[in-house]
C-alpha cells in the first residue's frame, strides 16, 4: 500500500458539548445522549408484546460504546454540558469506497499489534467457521477511543470498529506519531503532546514536550507545562498509594510513599505525601499504644484472669492491624481512663475484638465465656460428624456468652472456619509461580473426567483463586466469582480480572538496588491487574463438561459454581455482602442465569458477550433484586434484534441495570471495560441489601427453590421444566412465588409452587424475636418462640457458609 495514503490531521477544538449524566448507583456517564423508546429492534417480538413500549431509555454514546439506562430508574439529575474532547486526530488510510457493509462479525481469534502506519491484522471466525483475516487501520484517534476501519484488500468490507485508546501501548502510539508527524512542525508535535496529556499519559506527554523544548528553543514559554505534567504524574502515584491503602495493602502503600519523588514535585504535593505518611504513622502508633495499654492492664488483673486471657491477648497483639483496629474503638476511647477499673477496660478490649465496635460488654465473666464460645463455634463449623456437632451444642448451651445476638456479631469477625486447611489440605495447592494464587480441587482434565464418568453427580468444588497482596484473613475482601467461556480454562478469568502474571515492579526495583537478600530465591511472579489494585478476591470455578459448547441452564452447572463459591467462603476471607458473579461468553450467560436464579447471594452481576435464552426470558421478577452490568459488541450477531426484548425488561424504574454495546465489535472479552466495571462494583449502592420484606419471584427448575428466607423441597407436578428438554415443554412459564413479612410479626406465604416449606427467620427481615412469630400459608399456621439457642444459626452457617447473614430460627410447613 502506498505510504502517501497515510497522514495525520488534528481537528480544531470542538465547539460541541458532551453531557455528564449522574446515575443513582453513584456512577457518572459522559458522552452524547439521546432518548429512545425501546432497545428491541425485532418487529415480530415487539408486536407480540403489544408494540414498542415507551419507557423511555437514555443512550449515552462516548464514541467507544453506547450505554443504555432507564431514565426514571437510573438517572439521578439532569444532564450537564461539558466540553467535548479537544484533541481529535484523523489519519488518512486506504478505506474502501465500496464493499459489503458488515452487519455482524464472528469471534476474534487474534490481532497483531499496530505497526508504524497505524495498521494491524485482525483474524475473526468467518461465516463457515474458518479464520478470516481483516486488515484494519486507525482513521481517527481521541484520548478515549480509536476508530479502526477495514482497509482495501481483494475482499474489501466496510467495518467501523472502536477500541479504547487505553488498549494501545505507548510504544505503538509513539511509532505511529513518529511516522505521521512532521518532526520539524512544532504545532504537529504539540498536538501529540496534548493527545498524551488528555489520555492521562503524562509521562509520555512530558518526554515529548522536553524533546520539543530541546529542538525548538523558541518554545521556551512552554517550560511550566513540563512541571505541570510532573505534578500530574505525582498525583497518579499518590492516588495509587491511597488505593492500595484502602485495599488493605499497607506495606505496598508505604513503600510507594517512601519512594515518592518529592524532590521534583511542588510543595502542595509534598504536603499531601507528608500528610498521608503521617496518617499511616498515626494509625501504627495507635496500634502500638493499644498493645501497650492492654499489656499493662492485663498485668494488673488477678492471676486466674491473666492466665485465662493469655491466648486471646497474644492473638490481639499479633493480629492487630489497621484493618482490625476499628474493632477496639471503645477501648481506644476509654482504655486510658484511669477512673475506670482495669477489669472493665480489659473487658471492653476483648469484647470489641470478638464482637466488634460498640459491643459495650464490660463484664469480664461474660467476656471469658465469649472466648470459649468462639472456640466451640469454630469447632462446630468444621465438624463433619453430626453426633459431635450435637455435643458441641450441648456444651454451648451451658455458657453464658452463647447468646444468639453475641454469636451473630461474632461470626463475621472470625477468620474463615477452614482457614487451616489452606496450608494442610492436599486438594488446596499454592501455585508454584504466581504469588497469591491457589489451585483447589480437581484440575480441568480431572474435572471433565469426573463428569464424564457420572454426569448426574454433583461436581466437587474445583476452582482457582487469586488473593490480593498482603492478604489478611482477619479482613474481609470483596469477591468476584468469575465463570470462564466454554472451552476455556478457569485460569483465563484470573488473567482478565487480576492481570497476566509478571514480575513484581517493586521486587524489580529492590533487585536493581541490591536490597534483596543474596540467598533469596528468584522472585515469584505476581498479577498487577484490577482485582489486585482494588483488593478483590477472584474465584474462578470449573463448571463445564469436556467439549461443552455452550451454557445448558442445568442444576449441574449451578451446583458446580455454588459448591466452589461456598468452599471458597469457608477457606478464604470473603465479604459475603460484596460478592459479584460475572463471566464471558457462555460463562457470561451462566453468570446471568445463576444470578437471577439465586438473587439472595449476589451484590451484582457482570455478563460479557452473553446470549440470554430459556429461563432468562422468564425470570424478570427475580432480576429486579440484582444490579446488572451487561457488555456486548454491537456486531456480535445483531444484539438489539436477537436480545432486545430481554434487554427491554431491564430498562424499567425498578432495575439497576446498565447495558453497554461496543461499537463495531463482535464476540470479544472487552478488557478495556474492566476499569468501569470495578468502579461500578465499588459504588456504595452495590452491596447486598437486607432481605426483602415483600418477596415476589419466579421459579422454573427444581433447583431454584431457595430465595432469601423461603425454601421448599419439591415443586408441584408439572411446574418444573428440564432445561435439556426445553423445546419439548408444553408450558414455558415461571411459577410465581409471593410471600411477605407483615407488620404484626407474621410471615405470610400467599403463592408458591409447593405445599411444604421451610421459612428461615432472622431479625433483619425485620422480625421481633422477643415476641412470638407466626407463619401462615393458606389455612395453616405455625408459631415460633425463640429460646436463644444457636443450633439453627450454626447449622445454617455450616451449610451455606454465609457468616454475614445467619438465620436464627426456622419454621417448617406442614
Amino acid at each position: 500500500m502506498a505510504l502517501c495514503c497515510f497522514g495525520l490531521v488534528a481537528w480544531p477544538a470542538s465547539v460541541s458539548a458532551e453531557q455528564l449524566i449522574s446515575l443513582r448507583n453513584g456512577m457518572v456517564l459522559r458522552g452524547l445522549y439521546l432518548e429512545v423508546a425501546s432497545m428491541n429492534q425485532n418487529a415480530f417480538s415487539a408486536g407480540n408484546e403489544g408494540g414498542i413500549q415507551n419507557r423511555p431509555i437514555w443512550v449515552v454514546d462516548d464514541g467507544l460504546r453506547r450505554t443504555y439506562v432507564h431514565r426514571r430508574g437510573m438517572v439521578a439529575a439532569e444532564p450537564r454540558d461539558v466540553p467535548d474532547l479537544h484533541e481529535r486526530i484523523q489519519f488518512f488510510q486506504p478505506v474502501p469506497d465500496g464493499g459489503d457493509q458488515v452487519a455482524s462479525i464472528g469471534q476474534t481469534l487474534g490481532v497483531t499489534p499496530f505497526n508504524q502506519f497505524g495498521r494491524r491484522r485482525m483474524t475473526i471466525r468467518g461465516p463457515n467457521g474458518a479464520p478470516f483475516p481483516v486488515l484494519q487501520g486507525i482513521t481517527e484517534l481521541t484520548a478515549k477511543y480509536a476508530k479502526v476501519e477495514a482497509l482495501k484488500t481483494d475482499d474489501s468490507i466496510k467495518l467501523d470498529m472502536r477500541i479504547a485508546t487505553s488498549s494501545i501501548s505507548s510504544d505503538q502510539l509513539r511509532d505511529i506519531f513518529r511516522r505521521s508527524t512532521d518532526p520539524k512542525d512544532v504545532d504537529e508535535r504539540l498536538n501529540v503532546v496534548r493527545f498524551f496529556a488528555e489520555s492521562e499519559r503524562y509521562a509520555d506527554a512530558r518526554r515529548e514536550l522536553v524533546r520539543i523544548l530541546d529542538e525548538f528553543p523558541e518554545s521556551a514559554d512552554l517550560k511550566p507545562i513540563v512541571a505541570q505534567y510532573v505534578e500530574n504524574e505525582a498525583s497518579q502515584l499518590l492516588d495509587q498509594a491511597a488505593l492500595r491503602r484502602e485495599s488493605g495493602q499497607y506495606e505496598l502503600a508505604r513503600e510507594i510513599l517512601d519512594r515518592f519523588p518529592t524532590s521534583v514535585v511542588s510543595r502542595v504535593t509534598r504536603v499531601k505525601v507528608s500528610d498521608l505518611i503521617a496518617s499511616m504513622d498515626e494509625t501504627q502508633q495507635q496500634i502500638e499504644t493499644v498493645k501497650q495499654q492492654l499489656s499493662e492492664l492485663i498485668g494488673g488483673l488477678r492471676e486466674p484472669e491473666q492466665s485465662a486471657l493469655d491466648a486471646i491477648v497474644s492473638e490481639i497483639q499479633t493480629e492487630l492491624t489497621p484493618a482490625t483496629l476499628p474493632r477496639l474503638s471503645d477501648f481506644i476511647r476509654m482504655g486510658g481512663n484511669s477512673t475506670i477499673d482495669p477489669e472493665t477496660r480489659v473487658s471492653l478490649a476483648i469484647a470489641g475484638w470478638l464482637l466488634g465496635n460498640g459491643s459495650g460488654e464490660t463484664n469480664l465473666k461474660i467476656v471469658l465465656s465469649l472466648i470459649e464460645v468462639r472456640s466451640l463455634v469454630r469447632e462446630y463449623l468444621v465438624e463433619d460428624d453430626p453426633g459431635k456437632r450435637e455435643e458441641i451444642l450441648q456444651r454451648l448451651s451451658s455458657l453464658e456468652g452463647a447468646r444468639a445476638d453475641y454469636v451473630a456479631k461474632m461470626l463475621p469477625l472470625m477468620k474463615p472456619p477452614r482457614i487451616n486447611a489452606v496450608a494442610t489440605d492436599e486438594m488446596i495447592q499454592p501455585d508454584p509461580v504466581v504469588s497469591g494464587m491457589f489451585h483447589v480441587g480437581l484440575d480441568q482434565a480431572s474435572f471433565h473426567q469426573f463428569q464424564a464418568e457420572d454426569p448426574s453427580a454433583i461436581p466437587p468444588a474445583s476452582y482457582v483463586v487469586q488473593l490480593p497482596p498482603e492478604y489478611d484473613p482477619n479482613r474481609v475482601y470483596p469477591c468476584v466469582v468469575a465463570l470462564h467461556a466454554a472451552g476455556a480454562p478457569a485460569e483465563t478469568q484470573l488473567n482478565w480480572w487480576s492481570g497476566v502474571p509478571q514480575e513484581s515492579f517493586l521486587q524489580s526495583a529492590r533487585d536493581e538496588n541490591g536490597d534483596g537478600p543474596a540467598d533469596e530465591e528468584p522472585p515469584s511472579m505476581m498479577r498487577l491487574g484490577h482485582s489486585i489494585r482494588h483488593g478483590f478476591i477472584v474465584v474462578a470455578p470449573r463448571w463445564t463438561r469436556g467439549g461443552q459448547p455452550d451454557y445448558e441452564y442445568t442444576m449441574r452447572e449451578h451446583d458446580a459454581v455454588l459448591s466452589s463459591f461456598r468452599h471458597a467462603m469457608r477457606h478464604f476471607a470473603i465479604d459475603a455482602d460484596r460478592v459479584f458473579i460475572g463471566g464471558h461468553g457462555a460463562g457470561g450467560t451462566a453468570a446471568w442465569d445463576i444470578a437471577v436464579s439465586h438473587p439472595d447471594l449476589w451484590s451484582g452481576m457482570i455478563s460479557i458477550s452473553s446470549r440470554p435464552d430459556k429461563t432468562l426470558q422468564h425470570y424478570n421478577a427475580n432480576s429486579k433484586y440484582v444490579p446488572v452490568y451487561i457488555v456486548k459488541g454491537d456486531k456480535d450477531g445483531v444484539p438489539l434484534r436477537d436480545f432486545g426484548a430481554i434487554y427491554d425488561r431491564y430498562m424499567t424504574y425498578d432495575h439497576d441495570a446498565m447495558i453497554v454495546l461496543y461499537r463495531g465489535r463482535g464476540l470479544d472479552f472487552f478488557s478495556e471495560e474492566a476499569d468501569r466495571i470495578f468502579e461500578w462494583m465499588k459504588t456504595p449502592n452495590h452491596r447486598r441489601p437486607p432481605p426483602p420484606e415483600d418477596l415476589e419471584v419466579g421459579s422454573m427448575r427444581d433447583g431454584d427453590r431457595f430465595f432469601w428466607w423461603l425454601e421448599w423441597q419439591e415443586m408441584l407436578p408439572g411446574l418444573a421444566i428440564n432445561p435439556i428438554l426445553w423445546d419439548e415443554a408444553e408450558r414455558l412459564k415461571a411459577a410465581p412465588v409471593r410471600a411477605r413479612v407483615m407488620a404484626n410479626n407474621e410471615v405470610l406465604i400467599s403463592q408458591a409452587p409447593s405445599d411444604s416449606f421451610t421459612v428461615w427467620l432472622t431479625p433483619q427481615m425485620p422480625l421481633d424475636f422477643k415476641e412470638p412469630i407466626a407463619v401462615r400459608y393458606r389455612s395453616r399456621r405455625k408459631d415460633f418462640n425463640f429460646d436463644q439457642s444457636v443450633g439453627v444459626m450454626l447449622e445454617d452457617v455450616r451449610v451455606r457458609a454465609d457468616r454475614a447473614r445467619p438465620f436464627w430460627g426456622k419454621v417448617q410447613i406442614p
